[in-house]
């Protein structure tokens, strides 16, 4: 009895920050994930929600300042299940030489999961809302996991570069697990996962949907414009190897076409008749306004590259037989309801400054890290 009350103990312990898909939700999942939409080119033009239901606006709010002030540092992520996001790494961790720290928090050894790094801090979970279609759908996520953020990572195909700096080969991708799931409707909904790097190959076309600001030629901001969903064709290059897990890719308008807050936003393509995300966006050359028309290109994350990884720590995997695999006999765990939460902010005042890492460029090329836009807001 006494064991059984310990083995009890250790699989309550195991679940209280882990709520992976089942096998059969995830069944469920492949069956419904990547409805197909008509597919437009709007070139820039704003896109309606029913576009790209899976498309959300991510704000990570700053603790007030003295005069009651907050920021909030926005980005673009992509639902992969009802209680899973993709997203980018940057969007909530700084890039400390060769590894990430959360914003406003030290790196904890006691974080690592394995390879993986978990944030769990409610002060820092508990500042982020999730909006859809303008509307709050989520907020205070149960964990984020910085893919890979406990391994050091070196550069391997990108070392012919001259200044090679780690933007180039520290990965940059994360996962939000929602507390909650999602009530999927016409204009919030899930896209299926790329199964490997095969769906980024070289030529293909992809859609970009992201919510971050379209400042005019020549100008750094602009009007401020977040929280405006816009969509992009975009064609996957090859004239700039990349490590495995990352893919350059640029309009084929030849044009830059992500902005502050289009981080983490994905490029989505059409596989088996459903609309499959292949990349989180990264970098881009937004933040220098000359480089804009002529490096016109973005990086993104191969999400191809981490699917076995997303099965593991997910639940979203390709097959029954490999949810199996990694998740044998894997039961939902029954979490109590949360209080209704307060809203973090009532009133914000429009406008828009660029923010975060600026990197040296590979190849004599400047580009950025795309977290960026800070919404000044006001407590009542």
């Amino acid at each position: 009895m006494r064991w059984s009350s310990v083995v009890l103990i250790l699989l309550a312990i195991q679940f209280s920050n882990c709520d992976p898909l089942t096998s059969a939700e995830n069944e469920q999942r492949l069956n419904s994930c990547g409805k197909k939409v008509q597919s437009k080119v709007y070139m820039g033009r704003d896109a309606q929600q029913t576009e790209a239901p899976w498309s959300i606006f991510y704000l990570l709010y700053g603790k007030p300042d003295a005069k009651g002030a907050r920021t909030a540092t926005t980005c673009t992520g992509t639902i992969v299940s009802t209680r899973h996001i993709l997203f980018a790494t940057h969007c909530f961790a700084d890039l400390n030489d060769v590894s990430w720290s959360p914003k406003d928090l030290p790196f904890d050894n006691n974080n690592c999961k394995g390879d993986h790094y978990e944030i769990t801090n409610e002060e820092l979970l508990k500042a982020i809302k999730i909006q859809s279609n303008g509307a709050k759908v989520a907020q205070h996520p149960e964990k984020i996991t910085i893919v890979y953020g406990c391994i050091k990572r070196q550069a391997n195909k990108t070392t012919p570069y001259p200044n090679v700096g780690p933007q180039y080969y520290v990965d940059d991708f994360a996962i939000i697990d929602l507390y909650e799931d999602l009530t999927f409707s016409e204009t919030l909904g899930m896209v299926c996962v790329a199964e490997s790097r095969a769906a980024n190959a070289v030529n293909t076309v992809l859609d970009y949907f992201g919510f971050g600001l379209n400042p005019p030629k020549g100008q750094q901001e602009g009007k401020d414009n977040s929280g405006l969903l816009r969509h992009e064709k975009v064609k996957i290059r090859s004239d700039m190897p990349m490590e495995d897990y990352y893919f350059l890719a640029s309009s084929v308008d030849s044009k830059t076409i992500a902005c502050v807050g289009d981080s983490g936003g994905g490029s989505i393509g059409d596989i088996n008749g459903k609309k499959t995300i292949v990349g989180v966006l990264s970098q881009t050359n937004c933040a220098n306004p000359k480089d804009r028309d002529d490096k016109p290109f973005e990086q993104y994350a191969s999400v191809g590259y981490y699917n076995d990884i997303i099965c593991q720590l997910t639940g979203i995997c390709n097959t029954s037989q490999e949810h199996d695999k990694y998740l044998p006999n894997n039961v939902r765990p029954v979490k109590p309801p949360r209080p209704t939460e307060a809203p973090i902010v009532t009133h914000q005042r429009e406008i828009g400054q660029a923010q975060g890492a600026e990197p040296d460029g590979a190849n004599e090329k400047s580009i950025h890290f795309i977290v960026a836009l800070i919404l000044v807001v006001f407590l009542v």
